[in-house]
């Protein structure tokens, strides 16, 4: 992503004032998720890119990892905490080139996915691990306790929030990758 763009550039295509692009450039402000992805996508990047290293996943570490088979440890998963946000997310999978992206999920109670549905092409699955997640996909509206999954079509807007007094934990597998 070697794009040569203004701060005024990036912030008309993602819909922000430049100052504001400028103060989250030198850390001073922190833009919402749904802010966060459209400054990325101005650039022509993703919010997953932001999980990846040189094409590897990890905190400074690589997975151990071959052609088939790759193991992700605890602790050495790359790990992004949202600005502005109480939502951290880890990438279980080795990177965004395969088939499918698997994100450990963890949001405090009253964490959302932002002020609007998203909607993209391919599928989701999601599974409440700890805490509740107050999940509208469609016309679909429902609260997933620990146990619960979800799987939908990801044409369909979708938007979710971590509800009750506990915080959430969930895994969501998209395919195609698209964070």
């Amino acid at each position: 992503m070697a794009q040569k763009l203004s701060l005024a550039q990036v912030a008309e295509l993602a819909g922000v004032s430049t100052s504001f692009v400028s103060q989250v450039e030198r850390g001073i402000a922190n833009p919402t998720l749904s802010t966060l992805k459209s400054l990325v996508e101005a650039v022509g990047s993703s919010v997953g890119s932001l999980l990846e290293v040189d094409g590897h996943v990890g905190n400074g570490a690589r997975p151990e990892v071959d052609e088939s088979v790759a193991v992700l440890r605890a602790g050495q998963r790359r790990r992004i905490v949202y600005p502005g946000s109480s939502i951290a997310n880890e990438l279980l999978s080795p990177n965004l080139q395969r088939k499918m992206e698997v994100i450990w999920v963890e949001a405090a109670p009253g964490a959302n996915s932002g002020g609007h549905p998203h909607r993209h092409q391919g599928e989701e699955c999601g599974i409440v691990i700890s805490g509740q997640m107050g999940f509208k996909v469609g016309d679909t509206d429902c609260v997933l306790g620990p146990r619960d999954a979800i799987y939908f079509s990801s044409h369909l807007p979708h938007q979710w929030e971590s509800v009750g007094d506990e915080p959430l934990v969930a895994i969501w597998i998209i395919t195609p990758p698209t964070f």
